[in-house]
Protein backbone atom coordinates (compact mmCIF):
# COMPACT_ATOMS: atom_id res chain seq x y z
CA UNK A 1 0.00 0.00 0.00
CA UNK A 2 1.33 3.58 -0.85
CA UNK A 3 1.93 5.80 1.70
CA UNK A 4 -1.18 8.53 0.31
CA UNK A 5 -3.01 5.17 0.22
CA UNK A 6 -2.41 4.32 4.13
CA UNK A 7 -3.19 8.28 5.13
CA UNK A 8 -6.33 8.07 3.29
CA UNK A 9 -6.81 4.79 5.32
CA UNK A 10 -7.51 6.63 9.10
CA UNK A 11 -7.09 10.48 8.28
CA UNK A 12 -5.40 11.58 11.81
CA UNK A 13 -2.04 13.82 11.81
CA UNK A 14 -1.56 14.97 15.08
CA UNK A 15 1.54 16.70 16.58
CA UNK A 16 4.25 19.46 16.27
CA UNK A 17 7.29 19.99 14.51
CA UNK A 18 9.61 18.45 17.63
CA UNK A 19 8.61 15.19 19.92
CA UNK A 20 5.29 13.66 20.76
CA UNK A 21 5.03 10.83 22.68
CA UNK A 22 1.98 8.91 23.15
CA UNK A 23 1.65 7.19 26.60
CA UNK A 24 -1.83 5.30 26.93
CA UNK A 25 -4.40 4.71 23.90
CA UNK A 26 -8.20 3.65 24.88
CA UNK A 27 -11.10 2.48 23.40
CA UNK A 28 -14.14 4.54 24.70
CA UNK A 29 -17.30 2.05 23.46
CA UNK A 30 -19.99 4.37 25.07
CA UNK A 31 -19.10 7.12 23.37
CA UNK A 32 -17.02 5.21 20.39
CA UNK A 33 -13.94 7.01 20.28
CA UNK A 34 -10.14 6.61 20.50
CA UNK A 35 -8.76 8.69 23.34
CA UNK A 36 -5.04 9.63 22.70
CA UNK A 37 -2.73 10.66 25.97
CA UNK A 38 0.81 11.76 26.08
CA UNK A 39 2.97 14.45 26.29
CA UNK A 40 4.82 17.57 23.72
CA UNK A 41 7.76 19.35 23.36
CA UNK A 42 6.06 21.36 19.95
CA UNK A 43 5.68 25.22 20.47
CA UNK A 44 3.31 24.55 17.39
CA UNK A 45 1.40 21.77 19.21
CA UNK A 46 1.35 22.75 22.86
CA UNK A 47 2.15 26.22 24.69
CA UNK A 48 5.84 26.22 24.52
CA UNK A 49 9.06 24.01 23.79
CA UNK A 50 8.78 22.28 27.09
CA UNK A 51 7.19 19.01 28.19
CA UNK A 52 3.09 19.53 28.17
CA UNK A 53 1.15 16.69 28.77
CA UNK A 54 -2.10 16.35 26.37
CA UNK A 55 -4.89 14.21 25.56
CA UNK A 56 -7.28 14.06 22.93
CA UNK A 57 -10.19 12.02 21.45
CA UNK A 58 -11.08 10.96 17.65
CA UNK A 59 -14.51 8.97 16.31
CA UNK A 60 -13.80 5.48 14.00
CA UNK A 61 -14.24 8.22 11.14
CA UNK A 62 -10.67 10.20 12.37
CA UNK A 63 -12.92 12.99 13.44
CA UNK A 64 -11.43 15.28 15.98
CA UNK A 65 -14.19 15.12 18.66
CA UNK A 66 -12.08 16.51 22.04
CA UNK A 67 -8.45 17.90 22.63
CA UNK A 68 -7.02 19.35 25.97
CA UNK A 69 -3.57 20.31 26.48
CA UNK A 70 -2.32 20.87 30.55
CA UNK A 71 -0.09 24.42 30.66
CA UNK A 72 3.05 22.92 32.19
CA UNK A 73 4.00 26.30 34.72
CA UNK A 74 1.65 26.57 37.51
CA UNK A 75 0.62 23.03 37.58
CA UNK A 76 3.32 21.38 36.17
CA UNK A 77 1.41 18.58 34.44
CA UNK A 78 4.44 17.78 31.69
CA UNK A 79 3.41 14.06 30.75
CA UNK A 80 0.37 11.77 31.43
CA UNK A 81 2.14 8.68 32.58
CA UNK A 82 -0.73 6.28 31.86
CA UNK A 83 -4.46 5.57 31.84
CA UNK A 84 -7.67 3.57 32.42
CA UNK A 85 -10.90 2.77 31.75
CA UNK A 86 -12.87 0.79 34.13
CA UNK A 87 -16.31 -1.36 34.07
CA UNK A 88 -18.64 2.20 34.15
CA UNK A 89 -16.26 3.64 31.09
CA UNK A 90 -15.21 5.95 33.35
CA UNK A 91 -11.54 6.75 32.51
CA UNK A 92 -8.67 7.86 34.47
CA UNK A 93 -5.61 9.50 33.40
CA UNK A 94 -2.53 9.76 35.19
CA UNK A 95 -0.15 12.65 34.90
Amino acid sequence: MSSTCSYKLFPVVSGGSKDEKVSCTLYDMKNEQIIVAGNSTSEDYAPAANNHAFVYAVDFDGNWKWGKFFYNVSYAVSTISGCHMDANNETVVLG
